[in-house]
């Protein structure tokens, strides 16, 4: 259903809603005339249908700013499989290996495979990876030894707190929170702005004082700023975007690339071929 759908069903429903107040105001004083049972069921009525009026309210707002945020994004980022015709051809693989130690990963640390995520929080098209995909490849591949998965932050210019929120995402992890954070984030974009990350905090059950403490010496931006200038030397110009090839003795990866939240089967594919299925 398109949001002018949306709109234009929650219009006639508010104009629905006025007439019928106004009109049964009449009819319910002349009904409590009789009985004074009618005022109260269609007070009942009435309340019922605010409360879904507030619904169709909030899926519009949901839905306009998911609009909007398409519409702020990069043009790389809007059609990631479509770059413009005056850009050179993308990479198909790495341009420089890519070293993992001491990012975020899961998996053994000797799978043969290894996937690199460059990625950005605020990203809509990275939280549709993260949780419609992500898990599957972690029961079928990351959970059997066969591949490790490590994240390393790419924040988009255009998404003021996608920075920031890379930052609050490694604080979490000094408490072994980091992936708790990454899903409370990832799971409620919405909400990503300074003032949510110490709430963000607290659902995931980590010290509130010590993280805004981390947060606030900024000691993680030199961390977020190196994953970011990696992702630029590695070739990736949209987010998400993924290295994945074997794994090397001394924990670097080099591999193709593989642009935009892809389907589950897409990444499979990728991963037996270089499993040797």
């Amino acid at each position: 259903m398109t949001i002018a759908r949306i709109t234009t069903l929650l219009l006639t429903a508010l104009l629905a809603a006025g007439c019928g107040t106004g009109g049964t105001g009449g009819n319910s004083g002349g009904t409590a005339s009789n009985g004074g049972t009618g005022g109260g069921n269609q007070t009942t009525t009435n309340d019922a249908l605010l409360e879904e009026l507030k619904a169709l309210r909030q899926e519009v707002r949901g839905l306009s700013d998911d609009v909007a945020e398409l519409k702020k994004a990069p043009a790389p980022l809007r059609q990631a499989e479509a770059p413009r015709q005056d850009e050179p051809p993308r990479p198909t693989t790495a341009q420089v290996p890519v070293p993992t130690a001491g990012y975020p990963a899961k998996g053994n640390k000797s799978a043969p495979v290894t996937i690199v995520e460059f990625s950005d929080f605020q990203c809509p098209f990275c939280a549709r990876h993260t949780q419609n995909t992500v898990p599957r490849i972690e029961a079928n591949y990351v959970n059997t030894g066969k591949v490790r998965y490590v994240f390393m932050d790419n924040p988009i210019p255009s998404h003021r707190f996608a920075a920031k929120a890379a930052e609050a995402a490694h604080c979490a992890g000094e408490q072994g929170r980091y992936w708790e954070m990454h899903n409370a984030m990832f799971g409620a974009q919405q909400r990503i702005m300074p003032g949510n990350f110490p709430v963000f905090a607290e659902e995931i059950g980590i010290d509130r004082a010590a993280f805004e403490q981390c947060l606030d010496s900024g000691r993680h931006q030199a961390r977020v700023e190196t994953a970011a200038r990696l992702a630029s030397e590695v070739g990736a110009r949209a987010t998400p975007t993924f290295v994945i090839g074997r794994t090397e003795a001394n924990g670097q990866v080099r591999g193709e690339l593989v642009v935009g939240a892809k389907s589950y089967d897409a990444f499979a594919a990728v991963f037996d071929r270089l499993l040797g299925k």
